[in-house]
């Protein structure tokens, strides 16, 4: 799975969250000037309330879009860069030369997207804006202590240099950006060749166990799959969903270190051998133990407590919510899956009957809100048995297999 679109979405996220506060604090900077303004520090009149006023509301309006009503819309970004340039537009048109610095805030402000079109626009939309309000500062003439008196002076003593400024501005943004964007790029490209190499780790030692175990090959896709339908439904990111699913793959990974004759008795074990077979949980746990990332994170998690039951019977004594959360889902996955296969102790059941068999340990073995979402899913499960089904050939390998390594 790519994870490039999940990294980079969160960035964003962050990205936005960011600029928002960003605008908080010039609010509280307009608040502060008003408060002066009102004590009389300034010796500014009546008129300029109302956009020192209009100001504020526009620097948190990011804040109550995002922070708020938590929504998130990509286009939103330039509909907030642009009101912030017009923003800075007024507040030039009124009080020219006091607030210069502010027209090129915007174009600042882009590069916390970190996105070379955003700094494009923004400088684009910037230029006719700042023209604008030159002139209209011009004719509205709104401080006496203006310095640009005339329209030659506004022309060569305030467009041009700003103009200079704006070019400079925007190179030096352009190229903050295009170094972010490639460092980025970089990160991304790295995150999925390791998720790539723990995911060739993960299915090179399921092969392992396959050959290690009684069971077929489609016992851990099928896991896999189950989990997948039941984190879905429970209303994980897909990120998530796809983590857990792999990370399912391995909950027997113990296995390997278990004795072949133990796990190949046909008959019931004994109260020893029963101890050795649950010895593989802490064996998965050890395998995982200094291995790196969320995914062997999540996968050292399952491969220990994915036999816990939620009455705190279980192999660890562990129960109810203190049992990581995609263990539970795991252990309901391969329950159902070993109750409707073949195994050399038993015959495999009906669907319908592991189905009433999960549904009667409900808050006993396995968690009651996962045994409902099993339930509202059990076409989908069903799906997945016959899109996976145990071929007869690879049942006939594998009991030759075995039957010869007992034999010798």
């Amino acid at each position: 799975m790519n994870f490039s679109k999940y990294l980079v979405d969160d960035f964003q996220r962050d990205v936005n969250k960011t600029m928002a506060q960003v605008c908080r604090i010039g609010a509280l900077l307009m608040i502060f000037v008003i408060a002066l303004n009102a004590s009389g520090v300034f010796t500014l009149d009546g008129r300029a309330y109302p956009p020192l006023v209009a100001c504020v509301i526009v620097m948190l309006i990011p804040t109550l879009y995002y922070d708020v009503l938590r929504l998130d819309s990509p286009g939103m970004r330039y509909v907030f860069l642009t009101m912030t340039v017009m923003m800075c537009g007024i507040l030039y048109t009124m009080f020219s030369y006091h607030v210069v610095i502010m027209l090129i805030f915007p174009t600042v402000m882009s590069v916390l997207y970190c996105e070379k079109r955003d700094v494009v626009y923004t400088e684009m939309i910037s230029v006719p804006v700042m023209i604008l309000a030159h002139l209209a500062a011009y004719y509205v003439h709104y401080l006496e202590d203006e310095p640009l008196q005339t329209l030659y002076k506004v022309v060569f003593y305030g467009m041009i240099p700003r103009l200079i400024e704006f070019i400079s501005i925007a190179i030096l943004c352009f190229g903050i950006t295009d170094r972010i964007q490639k460092l980025i790029s970089a990160l991304v490209k790295k995150n999925n060749e390791l998720v790539t190499n723990e995911q060739m780790l993960i299915e090179s030692l399921t092969k392992v166990i396959e050959l290690q175990s009684q069971e077929t090959g489609g016992h851990v896709r099928r896991v896999s799959e189950y989990t997948k339908i039941l984190c879905t439904a429970w209303g994980m990111s897909p990120e998530m969903v796809w983590m857990v699913s792999t990370a399912a793959m391995m909950h027997d990974v113990g296995k390997l270190y278990v004795p072949v004759e133990v796990q190949d008795k046909p008959e019931r074990l004994t109260d020893d051998e029963y101890e050795i077979m649950k010895r593989h949980v802490y064996y998965g746990e050890k395998m995982f133990e200094n291995s790196t990332g969320e995914l062997m994170e999540i996968a050292k998690a399952i491969a220990l407590q994915h036999h816990e039951r939620y009455d705190g019977k279980g192999y660890l004594g562990i129960k109810g919510e203190e049992i990581d959360f995609n263990a539970r889902c795991v252990a309901i996955a391969d329950v159902f899956d070993a109750l409707v296969s073949m195994r050399p102790y038993k015959r495999p059941w009906t669907p319908e009957e592991a189905k009433r068999q999960i549904v009667s340990q409900k808050g006993r073995q396995f968690d009651p809100e996962l045994v409902d979402i099993f339930v509202a899913h059990f076409d989908e499960f069903l799906d997945v048995f016959k899109k996976y089904p145990d071929a007869q050939e690879e049942a006939i390998v594998t009991q030759t297999h075995w039957r010869r390594r007992r034999e010798k």
